[in-house]
């Protein structure tokens, strides 16, 4: 810098002021066509010397922005089972659970080395991930404090000890651990006390608590060399929907392809009408309204009785607002606060950004507790909450900092136009008034049919009266 700066001293002449050499036309001369050009490759030089390198890869392992850990840092961070560079069990902030997890990964590879028989050498598994240590660093968000060694020692522990929790957690259902699957001891490593099932479900799901699962499909393949990585991927598919509670997936079988599991969670949880409910962007007025708002305007809720539905299905036909059955309770802070980050982070696209779009129309659409006890009462949703005003909160604090566009090309912009439509029609508004407070009572819906009748009575009686005269 201090050379340019000389050469950028030696360009103009102190007792000459820099912009005195340009007149409103221009430069005056040929010679301030030489400076220009001068200047402009000095300039050059130092954009380039500025230049960052690019990542050699995308990142898709994120930090949590310290606004949302400081919000609900239980959400982001594990408790049981460090995995990944970001929490070490053997780091100050670990736990004791955390430390006696760190210090089992060795013995758990070995045991499951022994259950697969032997195989390969630890060579061959160190040289695997050797050729991987690049690729798998750039995954990571920020530069990661780890000499070479100790990396790929962590990739190696990581691997097997995800390999073994995967071969658990994906079969809990009752589903018979086989060769094929890779379940149980078939999967590589001994079974996890059933006690800690609760807190392993909740540290897989921490977006900082992951490993790339190509790292994974790797390893596997080499532990069970007849088996390539199909099995592996169906055990995290498995993992993932019994910590969903087994809701239904859009798509099954599992995709090929995924970054780790809080993205296979997110993919897990994608609307099987997506691309149905995209068309021309609309605006819908900017929000959603409260269910007990649409249901004042004769809006009806009912359930989504289709096998094939995602959890976030949103449909809404003849004044009718459909929803796939959702099932809330504690877990559901922690999945979607980590899968909201990671979408927030990776996704660019509005039609990708599905999850953000369920939970600002949920935080909207469940305003009190009246709304939740309404979608209650329809079989549309069901909590294990100490209350109906606690749902409100979670949808709440889950939409606070999202950046969320309402008018872009999200899933869910279509059923707000409909919605939209029908609550401004005084037709379906005055319908809806009369139905409740009218027709509600089944004894006043009575009283009506009656009077009504006796009305017409009377009208037919006039006409018959008027047509006697008239023939008279």
């Amino acid at each position: 810098m201090s050379e340019n700066g000389t050469e950028l001293a030696q360009l103009v002449p102190p007792s000459v002021d820099a912009t005195s050499s340009f007149s409103n036309n221009g430069p005056r001369d040929g010679s301030d066509d030489a400076r220009i050009l001068r200047l402009s490759e000095i300039i050059v030089t130092e954009m380039r010397a500025a230049a960052l390198p690019l990542p050699p890869a995308p990142q898709t392992i994120y930090r949590v922005p310290e606004l949302l850990l400081a919000a609900d840092k239980g959400a982001y961070q594990p408790t049981f089972m460090p995995l990944g560079p970001y929490h070490r069990g053997d780091s100050n902030s670990a736990t004791e659970d955390m430390r006696r997890s760190q210090a089992g990964k060795p013995p758990n590879m070995a045991l499951a080395m022994e259950m697969a028989g032997g195989g390969r050498p630890v060579a061959e598994f160190i040289k695997a991930i050797a050729s991987m240590e690049s690729e798998a660093r750039s995954c990571y968000d920020g530069d990661v404090a780890m000499g070479w060694d100790a990396f790929c020692m962590m990739l190696l522990f990581d691997g097997f000890q995800l390999i073994t929790l995967l071969g658990f957690v994906g079969v809990s259902n009752g589903d018979e651990p086989t060769e094929k699957t890779g379940g149980g001891d078939a999967a590589g490593g001994p079974t996890p006390k059933t006690g800690h099932v609760t807190s392993l479900q909740h540290d897989l799901m921490m977006l900082e608590n992951q490993i790339p699962f190509f790292v994974v499909r790797k390893m596997y393949a080499l532990l069970h060399a007849d088996a390539g990585s199909g099995p592996i991927v169906k055990l995290a598919w498995g993992t993932i929907s019994n910590i969903m509670g087994g809701l239904w997936p859009a798509s099954n079988p599992p995709p090929p392809e995924f970054q780790h599991l809080v993205h296979l969670c997110h993919m897990y949880l994608k609307p099987s009408n997506l691309q149905e409910s995209l068309g021309p962007c609309r605006d819908y007025g900017g929000r959603f309204r409260r269910a007990t708002e649409y249901y004042e305007a004769g809006v009806k809720f009912r359930r989504l009785h289709n096998e094939e539905a995602s959890s976030l299905d949103v449909s809404f036909l003849n004044g009718v607002l459909r929803m796939a059955h959702h099932r809330f309770d504690e877990n559901t802070n922690y999945i979607l606060r980590n899968v909201l980050v990671y979408e927030q982070s990776y996704i660019r696209t509005a039609t990708s950004g599905y999850v953000t779009a369920y939970v600002v129309f949920m935080s909207q659409l469940l305003g009190s507790p009246e709304d939740v006890a309404l979608l209650s009462r329809r079989g549309v949703i069901e909590h294990h909450l100490g209350n109906d005003a606690e749902v409100c909160d979670l949808f709440r604090r889950l939409a606070e900092g999202l950046v969320f566009d309402p008018s872009s090309e999200h899933y869910l912009n279509a059923v707000g136009v409909k919605l939209g439509a029908h609550c401004r029609s005084r037709l379906n508004r005055w319908g809806a008034w009369v139905l409740r407070h009218r027709l509600g009572n089944p004894w006043l819906a009575v009283a009506w049919l009656f009077g009504a009748m006796a009305v017409l009575g009377t009208i037919i009686q006039i006409i018959i009266a008027v047509l006697e005269y008239a023939q008279l």
